[in-house]
């Protein structure tokens, strides 16, 4: 069985924008149940299809991979769906609702949405995704800022929207995730620039201090 960040009673870790199989591996040792690896050249967190390939011989079935899109071709991220380079799609870019659904109907998919306020929410109520991941609304950039947004506006869209899984994410790091999920109360976190170094790669320390932080919670 696939392994599924979201299935457990406890609150899901993600450790986004992989750069490396060391990293990788240590977020995996750490206890981190899903690994974001982002395929949009423009980011800087840039992996090819190729290193993720290689990488998922030995991530596979101990870690649910995700591949982050921006406004890709859908005949792309279907390929590596299918080819089992990762296991999820997630969407963070201006893709509409309908091409996600479309892929959605074969494969697990994540919509990502940058909350500007409550009207940036209000759309996703008529959406038939079942997962959301709720980022800070930055214009002209697509996630990965370490910017935070009004952690209010998630929680009250929860609170609305009991059936929808929601992976919080935007500027958490191992200081504030723990009063993050209390306030919001999502079914999993999502961390990139929060655990990393200056150099941009991950950072071991900062990796295990967050997932202490998170489990410390929810145990």
């Amino acid at each position: 069985m696939k392994p599924d960040f979201l299935s457990s009673n406890q609150v899901g870790i993600k450790i986004c924008g992989i750069r490396r199989i060391e990293d990788a591996l240590i977020a995996l040792e750490y206890g981190a149940d899903s690994l974001g690896f982002n395929f949009w050249r423009k980011s800087k967190r840039f992996v090819t299809r190729e290193q993720v390939k290689e990488w998922s011989s030995t991530l596979d079935g101990k870690v649910e991979r995700v591949g982050v899109f921006v406004n890709a071709d859908a005949n792309e991220v279907i390929s590596l769906l299918e080819d089992n380079v990762i296991d999820v799609a997630q969407f963070h870019g201006d893709e509409t609702f309908s091409y996600c659904e479309k892929i959605a109907k074969n494969h697990k998919v994540i919509r990502a949405v940058g909350v500007k306020d409550s009207d940036s929410l209000a759309e996703l109520t008529s959406s038939e995704i079942s997962t959301i991941l709720l980022d800070s609304y930055c214009p002209g950039d697509y996630g990965g800022t370490g910017k935070s947004f009004e952690w209010s506006l998630g929680s009250t869209f929860i609170k609305n929207n009991p059936n929808t899984h929601v992976i919080l994410a935007g500027g958490l790091d191992p200081d504030n995730v723990k009063e993050a999920i209390k306030s919001v109360g999502p079914s999993a976190v999502d961390v990139a620039s929060g655990v990393e170094n200056v150099d941009g790669f991950k950072d071991p320390g900062l990796i295990k201090k967050f997932i202490s932080a998170v489990r410390c919670h929810t145990i």
